[in-house]
C-alpha cells in the first residue's frame, strides 16, 4: 500500500494503452462506408462535423505545442502518442463521411491555422484546457450518436466519443495526481480556467458559433456539472466556474490559454 501522503497514483500508461488496443476500430472493416443513406443527414448535421472535422484536423498543431512541454514526463509523453493518432484518425473518418455526403474540405483549410503556435510554460495549463475540452467532445460526439437518424453517423461518431471517453479518463486521472503531487489549490485552478477556452478556437474562426449550437443542441449543461464534481473531488470547494462558462460562449470574451 503506499504511503498514506503520497501522490494520487494516476492511470498507468500500460493499462490505458491496452485498453485503446481492445477497443481499436477500424476505418476499413468497422464503418460501412457504403451504407451511408444521405437522406437521412440534415445539412446542418453536415455543417456541424464539418467544424468539428476542421478542429480535429488541427491535431498536428496541438501535437507540436504540448510534446515540449512533456517531453521529459514519460507517461504523459506516451498518452500524448496514442491520443494524437486517434484525434487524426477521427478527422479523417468525418472528412471521409463528409466527402460521401458531398461535403469537401480542402487541405490548405485544415494546413492554415496550424501556422500559428502556442507556447506552454506550465504543465497545469496543458491539463487543463485539453482534459476539460475532452469532457465536452465526448458527451458531443456521444450525443450525436444517440440523436442523429443517419446509421453510419451513428456509429462513427460512438467509436469517436469512445475514444474521447478513453482520453478524459487519463486526463481525470493525471489531473488528480498533478494536484496532488505539487499541492494545486482551488485558487490556482480557478485562476487557469479564468482563461479557459475550448482548444476549438485555434482550429476554426467559426467556433463560437458551433461552440453555441453543439451547446444547445447537444451538450447542454452535463459537461459543467461533471467538471464541478471532478474538481470539488480533486481540490476540494473553492472553484469558482462562472467564468469558464461565460468565456465559451461569448465572442467578445473568447481567447484561448497563453
Amino acid at each position: 500500500m503506499p504511503h498514506q501522503n503520497s501522490p494520487t497514483l494516476r492511470l498507468p500508461f500500460e493499462k490505458f494503452f491496452a485498453v485503446s488496443e481492445k477497443h481499436r476500430w477500424r476505418m476499413e472493416k468497422d464503418v460501412d462506408w457504403d451504407g451511408i443513406q444521405r437522406d437521412l443527414v440534415t445539412e446542418q448535421e453536415l455543417v456541424t462535423l464539418r467544424r468539428a472535422a476542421l478542429v480535429e484536423g488541427f491535431t498536428p498543431g496541438y501535437a507540436a505545442d504540448l510534446v515540449p512541454v512533456f517531453v521529459d514526463e514519460p507517461e504523459m509523453s506516451a498518452f500524448f502518442s496514442i491520443q494524437h493518432y486517434e484525434e487524426f484518425k477521427h478527422y479523417h473518418a468525418l472528412r471521409r463521411y463528409l466527402k460521401l455526403c458531398g461535403v469537401e474540405i480542402e487541405d490548405q483549410e485544415v494546413c492554415e491555422p496550424r501556422k500559428s503556435r502556442t507556447e506552454y510554460s506550465d504543465p497545469l495549463i496543458v491539463i487543463l484546457k485539453f482534459g476539460v475540452s475532452e469532457i465536452f467532445t465526448a458527451i458531443f460526439y456521444r450525443e450525436i450518436s444517440r440523436q442523429t437518424k443517419e446509421p453510419v453517423l451513428k456509429q462513427l461518431a460512438h467509436f469517436i466519443s469512445e475514444d474521447e471517453y478513453r482520453h478524459l479518463s487519463w486526463y481525470t486521472s493525471y489531473l488528480e495526481w498533478y494536484v496532488k503531487k505539487h499541492k494545486v489549490t482551488a485558487e490556482q485552478v480557478t485562476k487557469a480556467l479564468g482563461h479557459y477556452q475550448h482548444q476549438g478556437l485555434d482550429a476554426i474562426s467559426d467556433w463560437i458559433d458551433h461552440w453555441n449550437y453543439s451547446g444547445q443542441t447537444y451538450t447542454g449543461r452535463e459537461p459543467y456539472v461533471y467538471l464541478a464534481k471532478l474538481l470539488r473531488r480533486t481540490v476540494g470547494k473553492g472553484v469558482d466556474l462562472k467564468s469558464l462558462a461565460r468565456r465559451t460562449s461569448n465572442q467578445a470574451e473568447a481567447s484561448t490559454f497563453q
